[in-house]
């Protein structure tokens, strides 16, 4: 309501006579709607009232020898009368409004959702490269074509929808369940051992088990034989079949371990406050503070691109940097934290074993100290999963 009063614009008048109930009861009797109606204490009466009602109120102000004083103006219409004289202003505007109306015909934010296999910057390139961009018009864009296009090119991507909403191209994805791999190598085989060692589990899936818990094996020994024997009543062979073998057979083996590092080391200490500076880069161009990094100094940076839309990032980079003074001091381990230290590398080395399937199941290190080194090592306990197949032929 108060937006349309706005537009239409509207006057607050000041009345003053004798009659005033007497005109505010022909304002009644000719619909003549005021509001915010109130007496002042010099009782004059102030009101509020659209402007094209103040023009009725003549044959009224005739009738009741009141006289009426407009106070304030307010709205569109008089807004574009105080400034008819600026034609800048008013060029700017429709100006504006052409650009907005331009702007409006175009897609500035294309919105992927529902993916998960396919990232959505492969599927914003593959939509660049069949000229589907950021700020294309919107008449040159068919749903029913791009959403094809999308599902022709992406094999996992089962549906595909596309709307333009305002200036939005929307695309709701649906992915289809990719069924696990299923191993089509059944040519018969037997699985070797392809390291020395003592087998301490064995699950056997198909094939016939030569080796059990406990045994140990030497490389290239046969732990599973894909070679079955068909048996009669008299326990006599009367024919092999081949067979794929497949088993998860764990062995345990011994390893070594060494680590050493020396006792001396370097540390950084901070020195003088930190320095933070803020930058803009366009490419490889830099606006704003960026002081050329000296010796004895380590820099932070973090940049962010600026962007219109989720997806549509602009070539300029808004950054931070943080300078830091520093000084570099020579300190040597002690005994504990010698020893802190090589528990961290052991565990460090621990973790990687894990990544590739190795358990440490026992192991037999020490750490000594020389003048100038820490060194750990002894022998490692470990379980890791052996099995190499090798064709039957």
């Amino acid at each position: 309501m108060k937006f349309l009063k706005l537009i239409y614009g509207y006057v607050i008048i000041l009345v003053r006579g004798e009659n005033l109930e007497r005109f505010l009861n022909l304002c009644k009797s000719r619909k003549v709607y005021m509001e915010r109606i109130r007496y002042r204490e010099d009782g004059q009466l102030m009101a509020q009232m659209q402007a094209a009602d103040f023009f009725r109120l003549r044959p009224l102000r005739n009738k009741t020898g009141v006289h009426i004083q407009i106070i304030q103006r307010r709205g569109m219409p008089f807004f574009f009368l105080r400034n008819k004289k600026r034609k800048a202003f008013f060029t700017g505007m429709i100006l504006g409004g052409i650009l907005i109306f331009f702007l409006t015909g175009r897609i500035w934010n294309i919105h992927i959702e529902g993916n998960i296999r396919n990232s959505t910057g492969e599927i914003l390139d593959f939509l660049d490269k069949q000229d589907i961009n950021h700020g294309m018009s919107k008449k040159k864009i068919n749903c029913s074509e791009v959403a094809a296009a999308v599902r022709k090119n992406f094999p996992e991507i089962t549906w595909v929808s596309a709307r333009i909403e305002g200036t939005r191209l929307i695309l709701n994805i649906q992915e289809g369940i990719i069924p696990p791999k299923i191993n089509s190598n059944t040519s018969p085989c037997n699985l070797l051992a392809d390291k020395d060692g003592v087998i301490t589990d064995m699950i056997v899936r198909r094939g016939i088990p030569v080796k059990k818990p406990g045994d140990s094996c030497k490389k290239g020994e046969l732990l599973v034989s894909g070679e079955l024997h068909i048996m009669n009543d008299s326990q006599e062979v009367l024919r092999k079949e081949y067979v794929h073998a497949d088993a998860d057979i764990f062995i345990s083996r011994q390893i070594s371990y060494y680590q050493e590092f020396p006792l001396k080391y370097r540390t950084e200490i901070p020195a003088g406050k930190k320095k933070k500076e803020m930058y803009f880069r366009f490419g490889h161009w830099y606006l704003g503070l960026y002081p050329t990094l000296h010796t004895g100094q380590k820099r932070i940076t973090e940049e962010i691109p600026l962007r219109i839309t989720e997806n549509f990032i602009l070539p300029v980079w808004i950054g931070w940097t943080e300078t830091t003074d520093y000084t570099v001091k020579e300190e040597t381990y002690t005994r504990k934290e010698a020893e802190k230290e090589a528990v961290r590398r052991f565990h460090q080395y621990e973790k990687k074993l894990l990544q590739n399937g190795i358990k440490i199941s026992e192991n037999h290190i020490t750490t000594r100290l020389t003048e100038s080194l820490c060194i750990t090592g002894g022998t490692l306990l470990i379980i890791e999963q052996t099995g190499e197949k090798s064709r039957i032929t």
